[in-house]
């Protein structure tokens, strides 16, 4: 799946398919097995896809390309949902809101969600991720996923540049067979 730039005809019902599946390893990776019974990664990829619709004519792909885009409203819908289980560990951390809101939402969009979140390759792919060392799953995240520069990667890994860069190849080197893995990644 690579990072394309919106061109004016393109629709979200366009862009959002090419993006869903990278947006769902995402958020599967960032919650841990344990929040799973709490929060589940197909409710917050749905709070995705409907924020980023609702939003999609504040999309300007001059400023960043759609992946990056919707990624940052992933990264803040993750965030809330983790605000709202540290308030109250007992509550899920659902949209209710969202549940009904959904409805006016494309259903092809919507579709895509529950696609790719039940798609076993994907399953697959998450189940290797998941015996990665921390650092290898938080460079895949960042860099694979995200679609984060180098330079970026390091300041958040606390590497050089340079080693983000080799550890990055090292760990694509590895993926290089598994056809959903190099589907997933960012250009």
């Amino acid at each position: 799946m690579s990072g394309s730039a919106a061109s004016p005809s393109r629709t979200f019902e366009d862009l959002y398919p090419e993006a869903a599946p990278a947006l769902y390893a995402w958020v599967a990776l960032r919650i841990r097995a344990p929040l799973r019974t709490r929060l589940d990664p197909e409710d917050v990829l749905q709070e995705v896809c409907f924020r980023a619709w609702r939003a999609f004519g504040d999309f300007d792909p001059a400023i960043a390309p759609f992946r990056a885009w919707i990624f940052g409203i992933a990264h803040h819908v993750l965030q809330e949902a983790f605000r709202t289980l540290a308030r109250d560990p007992r509550a899920g951390a659902t949209h209710s809101a969202v549940s009904a809101a959904l409805r006016e939402a494309p259903a092809r969009s919507t579709t895509v969600s529950r696609r790719v979140a039940r798609d076993e390759a994907i399953q697959q792919f998450l189940a290797r991720v998941e015996r990665f060392d921390e650092s290898d799953r938080k460079l895949l995240m960042l860099r694979g996923l995200e679609g984060l520069s180098h330079a970026e990667v390091a300041d958040a890994l606390e590497l050089s540049p340079q080693a983000a860069a080799k550890r990055w190849q090292r760990l694509r080197d590895s993926l290089a067979e598994d056809t959903v893995a190099v589907s997933l990644l960012a250009s």
